[in-house]
């Protein structure tokens, strides 16, 4: 793996260059940082764990972002922009999703264990295959998300509008589903 700092990641972002396949983030010293844009980027076979894990409080832009098979671990992905950005595959225990756009996001065989998509937009965002053990949407919109395979899904409060459901049958429900 190629070890950067986000310092470098970011200068090299700025100069137009998406591909970030197989590098290491050794570390993250970004301070007074609002937000940060990585649209577009590929990330495959590389290790981001310091950059997502420690940017709580930072925006994070990853909307087309390649993050396929990535350890997500933990991940402060609050008010993220992930639109369809391809997360599958992931393992994403414990992670921080709330507020976050994942419109028409790939999560399909993700491991989602105990993650909270907390009035997260998961609107025809794939979730066929992934594994939700204690995984709360409390207040997501699930409009058109498809959850088909998924394992061990808990609905909370939210809201669910042609949401295919793990059996392959569409609901419309706007009310808390256990």
């Amino acid at each position: 793996m190629r070890k950067i700092t986000v310092e470098e990641l970011l200068r090299r972002y700025a100069v137009g260059e998406r591909d970030f396949t197989g590098v290491e983030i050794v570390e993250f010293r970004i301070r007074d940082l609002l937000e940060i844009n990585l649209s577009g980027s590929d990330f495959r076979y590389a290790n981001i764990q310091k950059l997502v894990r420690y940017t709580e409080g930072i925006k994070l832009n990853l909307s087309c972002a390649n993050l396929r098979g990535l350890n997500l671990e933990y991940a402060h992905f609050e008010h993220a922009n992930l639109q369809k950005a391809d997360l599958s595959y992931t393992d994403m225990w414990c992670a921080a999703l709330h507020s976050a756009d994942l419109t028409g996001t790939d999560l399909s065989g993700a491991k989602l264990h105990e993650a909270v998509f907390y009035n997260a937009n998961l609107s025809r965002a794939n979730l066929s295959g992934a594994h939700l053990l204690d995984t709360h949407f409390d207040y997501a919109n699930l409009t058109e998300a498809n959850f088909r395979y998924a394992r061990k899904v808990n609905f909370g409060n939210a809201y669910l509008q042609d949401t295919i459901m793990s059996d392959g049958s569409v609901v419309n429900i706007s009310r808390k589903m256990s």
